[in-house]
């Protein structure tokens, strides 16, 4: 169990932890010199008879020293609230509780300090002040225990509550399951040893000899040995404070700075946007209005940004709402983490929150889906909440997304998609997607449908032109997961790709008998001349045919499928053209980076100039291939866009 210390300068903080656990956390000279704490302090508590060991992070009491007092309290378990008793609850006591509060802590005790210099009146009046300051706050079921900590009084029994305490703390938190994260808090070079980093694990394990990267300036480090709760330890896990000696090539190159996190491989990604469910502080005074300049303070960092309210312009004190948070740098983030806000002077605490939308989703989304993300995010049940995002996402949900932004493991990523409710597709660019099962058979049903339809109205047609599937279909779906389904049933043999077209596998396109006559005699022209294909005006004097009764046949056969128009004059027989695409392929394929030009292609194929250039553009206008100024490289591949 990790206990934070908070409460005004001066009450007494570091007395206590000394008393406490005999350690002087104040270790800076000029700490010692001012009897004040500046940055943070580090002490631990022995359990007798148990194997556990508490720790203790002493933040600074002072106002100026906020921004240090918050990278402390990242990530604690119980908080100690220390109030004087001669003074009573001060400024930074309260600034202090808000900031518990907006972290959600839950679980803490009150230490009425100094009570030796006050007389019996004074105390109670204070306990009175106290409970009424904590009344209206999460703390509000907290023990109050006098204590005077130079005489020893009331040490006791305030380490009995916080060994009582550690021994009820309930199960790890979820956000605790997953990969490895540290926020960094103290940063130094011990001589022998190297590298040292320390701070709270948030998630996860860690041990010797694991690979683990700092970010946001990703640097790639190893570990060498660990300290857990102030103990040298083969491991180490969420929960504990935690030491520990990094080597790495990079360590040379750049500083790692509080405020970094030192994580699994895994979740090595940042973002500089947060969705965020955003409580304002009841003890405001104004609204918190969209477009807010703030610090962001989260783990042990401090970043600025700007506040983008989702759900109205303003937000009163006390209410929350989603918003997102606009950060001026990276940062690294799992759905789940708390963070506070403070006003763009750093000089007073407003608002905090839990991020949700720790990645950006992969994908546009309106204001009102975003909110409907929101929404669904922040449902606690991890069952719930990804039936949730499924079901609000007509696109599906990307597993890996998820995984990265709730912090999974491949093995709770696999209990969680694993479930006859979801069926998955596979986007070209975006990779798997699950949807509700539900949806994807209606809209697998709906494709096949949309193909027989055509068939049944136009029974001479090879298919249906692929671009023309989504206008046909119901209701309006996205090209890429339209195409990702279609792929699907093309993979199952329920569809036919056939000259860029859609079909039945069954179905056998029928023409008037003058035209699969004329079709014959066209095909044989065609094949005669085989990759390099004669331009319209060149085959009437072949086929004894003129211009005028041969150029809309043709029109007609490309419309129904059964040629392909690659110029304004020249056609290609399906299975000449697809061969040509192969080409390209193949190309592509033994040319390094995958980039070819006109001329390589030209050479390859055997073919002229001007078919070369006719065929090049059509494979553009396909979605075949990409021109890039003078080079090409291929987009996807034949089978997807001519069949197999």
């Amino acid at each position: 169990m990790i206990v934070a210390t908070a409460g005004h300068v001066d009450h007494g903080k570091t007395t206590l932890i000394r008393a406490l656990t005999g350690v002087e956390t104040d270790r800076l000279p000029e700490e010692q010199a001012r009897g004040m704490t500046i940055d943070l302090g580090f002490a631990y508590l022995e359990v007798p008879d148990r194997p556990d060991i508490i720790g203790f992070v002493d933040v600074p009491g002072h106002e100026r020293f906020v921004r240090n007092m918050l990278a402390g309290v990242a990530g604690i378990d119980f908080a100690l609230l220390v109030i004087a008793a001669d003074d009573g609850p001060m400024p930074q006591t309260r600034e202090h509780l808000a900031i518990l509060e907006l972290l959600g802590i839950s679980r803490g005790a009150v230490a009425l300090t100094k009570v030796d210099r006050v007389d019996a009146d004074r105390a109670a009046e204070v306990r009175a002040e106290i409970a009424a300051m904590l009344a209206p706050t999460s703390l509000a079921a907290s023990p109050v225990i006098a204590v005077a900590a130079t005489r020893g009084l009331g040490v006791e029994e305030l380490k009995s509550i916080l060994v009582t305490a550690q021994a009820h703390q309930s199960p790890a938190n979820p956000q605790s399951a997953g990969h490895f994260r540290l926020a960094i808090d103290r940063r130094f070079v011990l001589e022998g040893a190297g590298r040292v980093v320390t701070g709270t694990v948030y998630s996860g394990e860690v041990q010797p000899g694991d690979a683990l990267h700092i970010l946001p300036s990703n640097l790639d480090v190893r570990v060498r040995s660990l300290h857990a709760q102030n103990r040298a330890s083969p491991r180490a896990r969420a929960g504990q404070r935690c030491g520990v000696n990094l080597a790495g090539a990079d360590l040379r190159r750049q500083e790692i700075h509080r405020g970094d996190w030192l994580v699994s491989p895994a979740l090595a990604s940042t973002s500089t946007r947060l969705g965020v469910r955003l409580l304002l502080a009841r003890g405001e005074s104004q609204v918190l209005k969209d477009g807010t300049p703030v610090h962001v303070h989260l783990g042990a960092s401090d970043l600025g940004a700007r506040v983008a309210l989702l759900e109205d312009a303003t937000l009163a004190p006390g209410e929350q709402r989603f918003a997102q948070l606009i950060l001026n740098g990276p940062c690294l983030a799992v759905r789940g983490d708390r963070f506070v806000l403070r006003d763009q002077s750093a000089q007073r605490t407003i608002a905090g929150g839990e991020v949700l939308e720790a990645v950006p989703w992969p994908g546009k989304l309106s204001r009102a889906r975003r909110v409907g993300l929101l929404e669904a995010l922040a449902l606690r049940d991890p069952v719930e909440r990804l039936r949730a995002l499924v079901a609000g996402q007509a696109e599906g949900v990307c597993p890996q997304w998820l995984a990265r932004n709730d912090n999974l493991l491949v093995t709770d990523l696999s209990q969680l998609t694993d479930d006859p409710h979801y069926g998955q597709v596979t986007l070209a660019r975006e990779g798997v997607r699950l949807l509700q099962t539900s949806r994807l058979e209606t809209l697998r049903t709906g494709i096949l449908d949309t193909v027989r339809a055509h068939h049944t109205a136009e029974p001479a047609q090879t298919g249906l032109p692929e671009p023309m599937l989504g206008g046909a279909l119901p209701q309006r779906e996205s090209t890429g997961l339209l195409r990702a389904v279609t792929e699907q049933l093309v993979r199952e043999g329920l569809l036919m790709r056939r000259s860029g077209q859609l079909c039945d596998p069954a179905h056998v396109p029928v023409l008037p008998p003058a035209e699969q006559r004329l079709l014959a005699r066209v095909t044989a022209e065609l094949v005669r001349h085989g990759r390099q294909a004669p331009a319209l005006h060149d085959m009437p004097d072949s086929m004894q045919l003129t211009v005028e009764v041969l150029k809309p046949f043709m029109e007609r056969m490309a419309k129904l499928g059964h040629l392909h128009q690659v110029g304004r004059y020249r056609y290609y027989l399906p299975e000449t053209l697809k061969e040509l695409a192969r080409c390209a392929e193949t190309l592509a394929e033994g040319l390094e980076e995958g980039f070819f030009t006109a001329a390589q292609y030209k050479e390859y194929c055997g073919i002229g100039r001007n078919v070369t250039i006719e065929l090049l553009e059509y494979f553009d206008r396909l979605g075949l291939t990409r021109r890039l100024g003078q080079i090409r490289r291929m987009r996807q591949a034949v089978a997807q866009i001519l069949g197999s």
